[in-house]
């Protein structure tokens, strides 16, 4: 009897808290006050506290308080049961019950519609509801609720990659917040850091991490925004200070054990960034014991990620297990992002035969994020559009009278506007294409006539003086034809190379076919050619750009072979790693000693034009043993 007359007592101010017409609500309450307090009664679990809601809510007479208090009730106990759309539906129906003029019972109502799609993962609903429940309580003057929605908002902002909207909502939160509210100030300085480290922008992640870090009182917060910290600095490739960190967080007691896995996991794999030569087995073990004892996969993922990292370059066989049994589990748990770095890892450590099935998924995956992407950004875009439009429509409805005048001299000055604007645009339009045509064709000019300089000084200084010496040994009868055999290869050589250098290029889809007959068409008796791996590059999907310099710069280097280097044997290699397409070049020929000399010889253009797509480009030589260049572009 005394629990429930506690419960009476609990439910009467919690009534009233609803802002519904409270007198009446107490009355009504008096006369259901037992039906209402076994509904909330904490010793019956909760289905059973549900069915009773229900039950009250099909048989009982309730005024409209009452009836706000067991849909809210009914919806509260949905969500705890996991019975997320049976919460939407008594949620929603809070809304036909809440009065026009009570804007906290449907701001309320809108907020919990905001979790709710929230743990179904629909968290374009989840932002339109948070939105509407902001609107309600900034016009009853809850600060509270305003910076609750303000956050939740900030924080779907940033997970749709729009983060200029998300640090404005996160600072239109912090206008809200009181001093005293140290907890949410400190995640709202946390999602302000997240936002600067998804951009890159490091510095100002750190002082937004320290700043959630000084504030918060939660120990557990702490070490998430301490263990962020870390990371930042393990991105700017400053280990020292970030292994200084995550040793401090482990010498505190760390209660949750997915927490600690992961504050294990972490400084093991940075203290191997830091030194590959420092045994972290144990600890990268220990975390994975861990997770594996909690069933968190997301956290084993993470773990067979380092461990592959870890044997990548002593065991290539357990480097291998393991990325495997990350690519298996990241495929269990749909995580597409997991997957593709896991059948990376795979693609490096095994033979190209056995990795190009892998290397096929690898594609199929990337084509299915890319159009997930879409489909969620478009789909978040068309909430936010549609939310900004129903709200220009509510407050259109309410000011009609003024709006038809003011549309009428919007409307005038809008068709002033556009006229305007479209002859101002079409104006810069018709002088933008004129100028750049101008550009273009003096550009062209300018090609032509570089091109054509070029060619004439190959011809004379290159090909013409051949062609005389060769002349000249023809005319002597002394010179045996074996000699003037070998003057008319190498006039030969040269005029395929000018060719080669200056006539068009098969680009697209048919590019890797063509490149190949480059390649071949070097391949001789007196220089064989070894190629190893070009197949795993998909060099049709290069753009046209870098086929064309990859082109040039094998034409180039295999003209300087032929001419200088008395090569007998060329190896090139092509290997695909995570982020770039690697490249390398191999003979045995004379080489240089110093990398002036290669410059010398023609060479400096291959730099050139690996630098011209962001590329990096090494020359390795010494004299009588060959030369080697090792290039690298992104994909």
């Amino acid at each position: 009897m005394k629990n429930k007359l506690f419960l009476s007592l609990f439910f009467i101010p919690l009534l009233c808290s609803f802002n519904f017409k409270g007198q009446d609500a107490i009355v009504n309450a008096d006369k259901k006050t037992y039906a209402i307090t076994e509904s909330y009664n904490k010793k019956y679990p909760y289905p059973k506290q549900l069915k009773i809601c229900k039950y009250i809510l099909k048989n009982q007479e309730l005024n409209d308080s009452l009836r706000l208090f067991i849909l809210n009730r009914i919806g509260f106990l949905s969500n705890r049961l996991k019975q997320t759309d049976s919460a939407i539906f008594y949620t929603k129906k809070m809304l036909k019950v809440a009065s026009d003029d009570s804007n906290k019972s449907r701001g309320k109502a809108y907020f919990k519609l905001g979790i709710y799609f929230s743990k179904i993962n629909q968290k374009d609903s989840s932002y339109y509801y948070y939105n509407l429940s902001k609107k309600e309580y900034k016009i009853s003057n809850d600060s509270i609720y305003i910076v609750k929605n303000l956050r939740n908002i900030s924080i779907i902002e940033s997970d749709f990659g729009d983060y200029i909207s998300s640090d404005l909502s996160a600072v239109e939160a912090l206008k809200y917040m009181k001093e005293k509210d140290v907890n949410s100030r400190a995640g709202v300085y946390n999602t302000l850091a997240i936002n600067y480290k998804k951009r890159k922008l490091y510095n100002a992640a750190l002082v937004n991490y320290n700043k959630a870090i000084e504030l918060t009182t939660s120990k557990s917060n702490k070490i998430n925004y301490r263990n962020n910290v870390a990371n930042i600095y393990k991105e700017q490739k400053n280990y020292t200070k970030s292994i200084t960190i995550l040793e401090s967080i482990l010498k505190d007691s760390i209660t949750n054990s997915i927490t600690k896995a992961r504050i294990i996991d972490n400084l093991a794999h940075i203290k191997w960034l830091n030194n590959p030569k420092i045994d972290v087995l144990k600890d990268l073990n220990l975390a994975k014991s861990i997770r594996e004892k909690v069933n968190y996969n997301y956290g084993l993922i993470t773990s067979f990620s380092h461990l592959s990292d870890y044997f990548s370059s002593t065991n290539k066989a357990l480097a291998l297990s393991y990325a495997k049994k990350m690519y298996a589990l990241s495929k269990k748990e749909n995580s597409a992002d997991d997957r593709l770095e896991a059948i990376n890892k795979i693609i490096a450590l095994q033979p190209t035969k056995e990795a190009y099935k892998y290397f096929k998924e690898s594609i199929a995956i990337r084509d299915s994020i890319y159009q997930a992407e879409n489909k969620r950004q478009y789909k978040f875009a068309k909430i936010k559009y549609d939310y900004e439009l129903s709200e220009k429509q509510k407050l259109k409805f309410k000011n009609t009278a003024i709006e038809n005048e003011l549309k009428a001299k919007k409307e005038q000055n809008q068709k002033n506007n556009i006229l305007f604007i479209s002859l101002l645009l079409t104006s810069g339009l018709v002088f933008f294409i004129y100028k750049r045509k101008r550009e273009h064709a003096k550009q062209l000019l300018q090609e032509n006539y570089n091109t054509e300089i070029r060619l004439a000084k190959k011809l004379h200084d290159e090909l013409g003086n051949d062609i005389f010496n060769t002349i000249t040994k023809v005319q002597n009868p002394q010179i045996q034809s074996k000699e003037i055999i070998k003057d008319l290869d190498k006039i030969y050589l040269q005029t395929r190379a000018i060719s080669h250098e200056n006539d068009s290029i098969e680009t697209g889809e048919k590019f890797e076919d063509y490149f190949s007959a480059l390649l071949s068409s070097y391949n001789s008796e007196e220089c064989n050619i070894i190629l190893k791996g070009l197949s795993s590059l998909n060099l049709n999907k290069l753009n046209e750009q870098k086929q064309i310099v990859v082109y040039r710069v094998f034409n180039e280097l295999l003209v300087n072979m032929k001419k200088h280097s008395k090569a007998t044997l060329v190896v090139l290699s092509f290997q695909m790693t995570k982020n770039f397409l690697e490249f390398k070049y191999a003979d045995n020929g004379v080489g240089f000693s110093s990398k002036k000399d290669i410059f010398k010889n023609g060479l400096k253009n291959v730099e050139i034009r690996i630098k011209s797509v962001q590329g990096k480009i090494t020359f390795e030589s010494k004299l009588k043993k060959g030369l080697k260049v090792n290039f690298q572009i992104k994909k």
